[in-house]
């Protein structure tokens, strides 16, 4: 039998491992806790996005094209990471999946994947190809289709919100696709604190135009080019919203599209202040059009090799980030920004349904949601539209956190406006919480603000 003293000095030592444990878990967690990581991987003439989150939890956006699987498991093992927990795969173009069944292949878990859909209406050529066959054995077949307003529920310190799929955009209800499959790609704006990040796949000038004119991604930090800085991409008009302070392009030294385009860099220039451009190989084909930044923002100068991926380290306690790239380090302010920017406006409008079969007067509903943490009172809170029109909310008494309410017309005075509207969420005080423009309707179909 053990003394007594033996048995004190026991128990005194496993406590002592404990507060050493978690005094370390105290220092390693929070510094963990603060950044975002975001690899542009060189995969040449295609893209493929890595973003690592505070919580640990993996996001590939694209895989490349056929044969450089290879190059992101390399960073991939680099990071120790084994497993991608959301895949995003823009669009139905290869150098945009080509890479994600060597993946898998290589060992590579993919927990959830998402595409833009609508497989049905591809054409038979595409049905057919080797490349495309491969990712639907991979991850396409159980692929969950990404819509515009869908929040993909990565970790809870940031907020990646799909912008446009199918050449759809948010908010939209007059429905008006893409015209190719570029202009289909699903569009992505991450927020991480104040730190604004879009990515759109190949998305052109049409969705381009769509999203500026709804002003739906205003004053990014950091831009990854669409269309690998492809003359029908970037336009004025949606640079003009974005104004990025970086710019990031994901292209490959000898391709036949000569991207960067020279018109499109130009365009970059324009902008005031002037974004940094960041490219992931040097442009050395012969063809006019084509162009490059100084060799200084090039991450791989080489006709050859992977060495070209850029990395990104978002400190969100120092309000900073860091782009790095072979021996080269360069530093850059998050953008300041007003406080009801960057934090959840607490009680939001989710949804509403301004045509519904039957009649407008009884049927018409707004579905509200709270995105605090607390139970919040609604007596007093109302509905507002434009014309100071109002539905009443106190009979619904409160709203429990992350719960969504509906709220149906029954005849109420304010009428959603079938070709368009303004509607408000104001609260006992008279302040406007949350506000909701759309320019026409759908019968039966809900329109989702993305609040």
């Amino acid at each position: 039998m053990r003394s007594l003293a033996t048995y004190t000095q026991t128990i005194m030592i496993k406590r002592l491992r404990f507060f050493i444990l978690a005094a370390l878990l105290l220092t390693v967690i929070p510094v963990y806790a603060q950044h975002l990581k975001i690899f542009h991987i060189d995969v040449d003439q295609g893209d493929a996005t890595l973003f690592v989150t505070p919580n640990g939890s993996t996001m590939l956006v694209d895989a490349g094209k056929n044969g450089h699987g290879e190059r992101i498991k390399k960073i991939l093992d680099q990071e120790g990471i084994s497993c991608i927990d959301y895949f995003v795969n823009t669009h139905y173009h290869e150098d945009h999946y080509g890479g994600i069944d060597e993946l898998v292949n290589l060992g590579v878990y993919v927990g959830v994947a998402y595409d833009r859909g609508d497989k049905d209406f591809l054409p038979p050529k595409k049905l057919k190809e080797k490349t495309y066959k491969d990712y639907q054995d991979a991850v396409g077949s159980k692929a969950i289709m990404l819509t515009s307003g869908t929040d993909i529920p990565i970790d809870p310190a940031l907020s990646v919100r799909c912008i446009s799929h199918g050449g759809v955009v948010l908010g939209e209800t007059e429905i008006s696709t893409a015209k190719n499959e570029n202009d289909m790609s699903l569009s992505l704006l991450i927020t991480y604190g104040n730190f604004k990040y879009f990515i759109g796949g190949d998305v052109e000038e049409h969705t381009e135009r769509k999203i500026a004119e709804r002003d739906l991604v205003l004053d990014v930090d950091v831009y990854q080019a669409n269309h690998h800085g492809s003359h029908t991409s970037s336009s004025w008009g949606f640079l003009q919203d974005l104004m990025p302070a970086v710019v990031v392009i994901s292209n490959g030294s000898n391709n036949s599209y000569y991207h960067p385009r020279q018109v499109t860099l130009d365009n970059f220039n324009r902008l005031t202040p002037t974004p940094i451009v960041f490219q992931t190989n040097k442009y050395m084909g012969r063809k006019a059009g084509g162009g490059n930044v100084p060799d200084e923002f090039i991450a791989d100068l080489d006709t050859t090799g992977d060495e070209g991926t850029i990395t990104l380290l978002v400190n969100l306690h120092q309000n900073t980030y860091t782009i790095t790239y072979r021996d080269q380090t360069k530093n850059f302010p998050v953008k300041p920004r007003a406080v009801t920017e960057v934090q959840p406006k607490g009680i939001v409008i989710e949804k509403l349904m301004p045509d519904p079969p039957g009649a407008d007067a009884l049927y018409e509903y707004v579905i509200i949601k709270n995105k605090t943490a607390h139970t919040v009172s609604l007596a007093g809170w109302v509905l507002r539209d434009a014309g100071n029109k109002v539905w009443l909310l106190d009979g619904l008494e409160e709203i429990q956190p992350g719960q969504s309410l509906k709220i149906v017309r029954n005849n109420m005075p304010m009428s959603l406006n079938n070709t368009g509207d303004t509607i408000m969420l104001v609260n006992p005080a008279n302040v406007v919480i949350d506000e909701f423009r759309y320019t026409g309707s759908v019968e039966g179909v809900d329109i989702v603000t993305g609040h």
